[in-house]
C-alpha cells in the first residue's frame, strides 16, 4: 500500500504539480464543452420534433 502512495507521489513530482493542476483544469473545461454541446444537440432535436408535430 505504501509503495503505491510513494510511486504516485514520485509520479506527481516528475510531472510537476503545476502541470498536474493545468491538466485537471483542461479536463474540466473539455468536459463542460462536451456537456454543453450534447445539451445543445438535444434541444435542437426537441425543437425539430415540435416543428414536425405542428405541421
Amino acid at each position: 500500500m505504501m509503495e503505491t502512495v510513494e510511486y504516485f507521489s514520485d509520479f506527481l513530482r516528475k510531472i510537476g504539480a503545476p502541470n498536474f493542476l493545468a491538466i485537471g483544469v483542461v479536463v474540466i473545461v473539455i468536459w463542460l464543452l462536451i456537456a454543453g454541446f450534447v445539451k445543445g444537440l438535444r434541444k435542437r432535436k426537441q425543437d425539430k420534433d415540435s416543428e414536425n408535430g405542428e405541421d
